[in-house]
């Protein structure tokens, strides 16, 4: 349970990612590095944690390919954002903790 729990978090988060990127959803540029650092995080972590001679390696691939075009629509969108979106602070400040709170049930439910 907890190997195919990451293998689709290493899969689902890059495609949540490139919907989100595709579409425009993000305020910032801040958005847009948290995005693509947790993607590569979630991906490192299921490649480590992944018991591979249950599952086939490709699909670990599969969420590679899908972070490698989320990196590269982030390059094309990278422009038209700018660092921080200071016109709504209070909802900056809730982003943030609902993300550390999903990251914080995560950690504790793969350990």
């Amino acid at each position: 349970m907890r190997t195919a729990f990451a293998l689709v978090l290493a899969i689902g988060y890059p495609l949540l990612a490139l919907w989100q990127i595709h579409r425009r959803k993000l305020r910032d540029r801040l958005d847009l590095v948290l995005i693509v650092a947790a993607g590569i995080l979630f991906l490192f972590f299921a490649r480590a944690t992944v018991d591979w001679q249950a599952f086939p390696p490709w699909l670990w691939l599969i969420g590679l390919v899908l972070l490698a075009v989320d990196v590269v629509l982030a390059g094309w969108a990278w422009p038209d954002l700018r660092w921080t979106d200071a016109s709504r602070p209070g909802r900056r400040a809730t982003s943030v903790t609902i993300q550390l709170a999903i990251a914080a049930a995560l950690i504790a439910v793969l350990f």
